[in-house]
């Protein structure tokens, strides 16, 4: 397929942090990609680079086939950015905060006035547009926000951590809405919500220390756990000390962690949590669960490591 947005061996540093380190992907036209990773991994930094927000140090960057650092203007005008922190202008009201970027990126007046209302109606905001952004609801500016990355109709849409605040009836009206549009826009968004990534995203790369450390469709990030399962036992009363001295012995069973009255681990082998069973019930084992690894699970032994 076509790419959409092109990146090549970027890198970005300000001061003595690397932010981002030779990282190079690809998006295809046409679909959802996410970014997945802790706070400072640089998902951030990445849709404010495509936006033109800040400069990258090293790397080409390319949207629709276009070099952002010589057509910046048309690139970014290809591009609606809604930012992980609320920057509406408080002395606007809601309605020019939306229709007034609409017009910056090139919709006459009219056109904007009319992409706005079905924006707000569509979200169910419209009683609030002569109102000030001021002192709103959070979870009103984060729609807000987002009407204005859509009111000039972009080709791309970058939307960091994009339902954060909404209540749930929100949430699932900004998805319903992304469903629709993905048919004809390229879109990446950034989260730390792993069951919207499993949800909506055609590919997902996890992002962490400035670079990708895996990127693919779910069913193939979860291939690579080759059959890693993931056991949680639940007791009546704390386990002893020695109980998780007792779990060393068993070197396969993978990132054992006591939380109050429950533990948590891994293992590919079924035998060794029946070892561990065996352990707990003399324990006041009071519970167990037991599923096969989703991509919670293989993010934390990326980024957390002990899971190899």
């Amino acid at each position: 397929m076509e790419a959409s947005i092109t990146l090549k061996a970027v890198g970005k540093t300000i001061g003595k942090k690397t932010l981002l380190a030779d990282l190079s992907f690809g998006v295809e036209k046409g679909s959802t990609f996410v970014i997945l990773g802790e706070n400072g991994s640089g998902k951030s930094v990445i849709l404010k680079l495509l936006v033109g927000l800040i400069e990258k140090d090293t790397g080409s960057v390319y949207i629709h086939g276009q070099d952002i650092s010589a057509r910046g203007l048309e690139t970014r005008s290809l591009c609606g950015y809604m930012p992980q922190n609320i920057n509406l202008d408080e002395d606007l009201t809601i309605f020019d905060n939306i229709s007034i970027h609409g017009q910056l990126h090139g919709l006459t007046s009219a056109e904007a006035k009319k992409n706005t209302l079905h924006w707000a109606n569509l979200l169910g905001f419209t009683q609030f547009l002569k109102q000030s952004s001021y002192n709103q609801a959070f979870g009103l500016q984060r729609k807000i926000l987002f009407a204005r990355a859509l009111v000039h109709d972009p080709e791309v849409l970058l939307l960091d951590e994009p339902t954060t605040g909404m209540d749930p009836h929100s949430r699932s009206t900004v998805w319903n809405i992304l469903d629709k549009l993905h048919y004809d826009k390229t879109i990446i968004f950034a989260t730390q919500n792993f069951t919207e990534a499993e949800r909506y995203a055609d590919r997902i790369a996890i992002l962490h220390e400035g670079n990708i450390k895996m990127d693919g469709t779910l069913e193939r990030l979860i291939e690579t756990t080759h059959g890693l399962t993931n056991y949680r036992l639940a007791f009546t009363k704390e386990p002893p000390k020695e109980f998780m001295v007792q779990l060393e012995q068993f070197p396969r069973v993978l990132r054992p962690k006591l939380k109050g009255l429950e533990l948590e681990f891994y293992s590919r082998e079924r035998q060794q949590f029946f070892n561990v069973l065996r352990l707990a019930l003399e324990h006041n084992l009071s519970d167990l669960d037991t599923s096969i690894c989703r991509l919670r699970d293989l993010f934390i032994g990326l980024t957390e490591g002990g899971l190899e």
